[in-house]
């Protein structure tokens, strides 16, 4: 039968937010392995939360060893798959309220995951839910997959594709709308050195985030020096201040010159995002630009280590990289090592599953909220039809299995909100989400 796609019911509103005030309560980062849970107790409890909710409303769910998980609908030989995590970033400092409450104010909703990736699981599974209660009858399997070390490197679909089945196709929501085509590389390089006898330095929580705090003690006067930045997603790091670089710009230059990574930082880094000056060649392609993020410096009495994030164009050469920072990096006699490489992602832009993931953005982009705080030519461009797939730093799920892209959930004008303090999405935003993704499961269940 044809959807109906309607507009949500205020039953149907309040049971979403119910349901993200408790998600977004559990504080899912990644944490030290437990029994049954190897990301952590909150990772999985965020998971059994989701799993539990899927088979109070009759669907089918599996929990795959506390790594992943997945709610499923409908039958068939082909599935579509729809891959979100739930584990977040942690939330840093400077937040107006508590994190992990679920904030609803002047038409906004505000809590560490909201965006990503805890509010568009929900939104997909609500979609699925309003599918199955007008009565459609899926001629596949329809299965949400939900991870939960996405943040971490995403071992949790390297496990998921060991013990099950790989979708025939399908998106997740955890990038951009239109569509993503392209998902830059990424490296994460560890750069270390001898102990240093002067500093005790410690910033950042994680290589995918600009990094919010910067502390360093002098050894000999005790004297300390703090550095604040504006925390973002590492894939966007122009957008943010990089606090590694306002604490080191304070010290004296006696002290940075004896020290062999922060006088490495400060030449080479500094306040550049582009790897201008640490690499020779960086060319821009269809990916975009190389983007270069600071994201831990660890400096105590066991460890000297900075740690790098680039996401890099599709069609540079990840070895050339390495290569070129290592030489720069041993005029400092520092080391560096690859602690993670994702290769990039090409999908072709005409292929059926962007084209009719475009075709559904485009029933639905005039009616997302426009908040005139926003770029207005952004806007203005956004409504221009058809729409063209784009590509991304960031990483997604997509590229852990084949047949995948990534689709939303942010339209094209708003403000990024991933990793970043006071995360938020409005609130109406996420009720159209769920009509559009239901839209689009359908879409292609029936092209599938």
């Amino acid at each position: 039968m044809s959807v109906s796609n309607t507009v949500l019911t205020k039953d149907e509103k309040e049971s979403i937010l119910s349901v993200l005030t408790d998600l977004i309560a559990i504080k899912s980062v990644k944490g030290k392995p437990a029994a049954s849970a190897p990301y952590g107790k909150e990772t999985l409890e965020a998971l059994l939360y989701m799993l539990n909710l899927g088979k109070s409303y009759g669907f089918s769910v599996k929990n795959l060893d506390g790594r992943a998980g997945y709610i499923e609908w409908g039958s068939g030989d082909k599935m579509l798959g729809l891959l979100c995590h739930l584990d977040i970033v942690p939330a840093g400092e400077g937040w107006k309220e508590d994190p992990f409450t679920l904030r609803r104010e002047n038409g906004w909703l505000t809590g560490r995951g909201i965006n990503d990736d805890k509010g568009p699981a929900v939104t997909i599974f609500y979609a699925m839910l309003r599918l199955k209660n007008e009565g459609y009858v899926p001629p596949c399997r329809i299965r949400l997959i939900l991870g939960l070390d996405e943040e971490c490197g995403s071992s949790c679909m390297e496990h998921y594709k060991l013990v099950e089945e790989l979708p025939t196709c399908g998106f997740t929501p955890d990038a951009d709308f239109p569509a993503i085509f392209a998902e830059k590389g990424i490296l994460q390089l560890s750069v270390t050195g001898p102990l240093s006898a002067g500093l005790i330095v410690f910033a950042g929580e994680r290589p995918n985030m600009v990094p919010a705090r910067c502390e360093i003690t002098i050894k000999d006067t005790q004297e300390k020096i703090e550095g604040l930045g504006i925390p973002v997603h590492a894939s966007k790091p122009h957008l943010g201040k990089n606090a590694i670089y306002e604490a080191l710009s304070a010290l004296p230059q006696s002290i940075l010159g004896t020290e062999p990574l922060p006088a490495f930082f400060m030449k080479y880094i500094g306040k550049d995002t582009t790897g201008q000056f640490l690499l020779s060649v960086h060319p821009d392609d269809i990916s975009g630009t190389l983007t270069l993020n600071a994201g831990i410096l660890q400096m105590n009495d066991s460890k000297s280590e900075l740690v790098l994030d680039i996401r890099y164009p599709i069609t540079a050469n990840a070895e050339s990289i390495v290569s070129e920072i290592s030489g720069k990096a041993s005029e400092f006699g520092l080391r560096v090592d690859t602690l993670s490489h994702q290769k990039p992602l090409y999908r072709d832009p005409q292929e059926p599953l962007i084209q009719t993931l475009l075709c559904v953005y485009e029933k639905y982009v005039r009616l997302a909220p426009y908040d005139s705080s926003t770029d207005a030519d952004l806007h203005k461009k956004a409504l221009q039809i058809p729409s063209a797939p784009i590509a991304i730093g960031g990483g997604t799920y997509a590229r852990t299995m084949p047949g995948l892209v990534a689709f939303g959930p942010a339209f094209p004008w708003e403000k990024d909100q991933a990793h970043q303090i006071d995360e938020s999405v409005c609130e109406d935003t996420m009720y159209l989400l769920v009509q559009l993704y239901q839209d689009a499961i359908s879409a292609l269940c029936e092209n599938i």
